[in-house]
């Protein structure tokens, strides 16, 4: 009798703890891309959606709440594939979303200089096929969010993949 019990309360927790018994995978926004500028604005690119959506606040937090009130649900990030930086406070930037964003260790971190327009202009999908094609290429090194992260914590900046306005790639050092 305790391993039937045990077993269901097991179950349960593992239920529970994916979110199925809640039923509210609809009722989330799922962050595919965000573009950051000055650590103040944030233009998100959601998996089901095709418009871009900008929420500006203090900080990285109230930008997304911003973003939040817009889209209407809350922002779900942990699925997000692309973080495009303007290479300004990268490691605090960076070290804020993996921990409180919860990110996904794979995430591809990219420089623009204008990357709400490349957001906006491009979509996500183009711009993360032409990060991981510069890296396959050899154009861009490994820029996920944990070896982005890694370099910067040991030498104080890191290399990733720049994205341009005119489609082509190259190599930024951000800091």
């Amino acid at each position: 009798m305790k391993r039937v019990f045990y077993a269901s309360a097991a179950v349960l927790g593992l239920i529970s703890a994916a979110g199925c018994a809640s039923g509210r995978i609809s009722e989330k926004s799922y962050l595919r891309a965000a573009a950051i500028s000055d650590n103040r604005q944030l233009t998100f690119c959601f998996f089901d959606e095709d418009k871009t959506v900008v929420g500006t606040g203090d900080d990285t937090d109230s930008a997304k709440k911003a973003a939040e009130l817009m889209c209407g649900r809350p922002v779900f990030t942990g699925f997000t594939e692309l973080i495009i930086v303007d290479g300004k406070n990268s490691l605090m930037l960076l070290e804020h979303m993996l921990d409180s964003w919860r990110l996904s260790p794979s995430c591809t971190v990219v420089y623009s200089d204008n990357g709400e327009e490349l957001l906006r202009d491009k979509g996500a999908e183009l711009l993360i096929g032409t990060a991981h094609e510069a890296v396959k290429q050899g154009i861009a090194p490994e820029c996920d969010i944990i070896t982005v992260l890694g370099e910067l914590c040991r030498d104080g900046s890191a290399g990733v993949a720049e994205l341009r306005s005119d489609g082509s790639a190259g190599s930024r050092t951000i800091y």
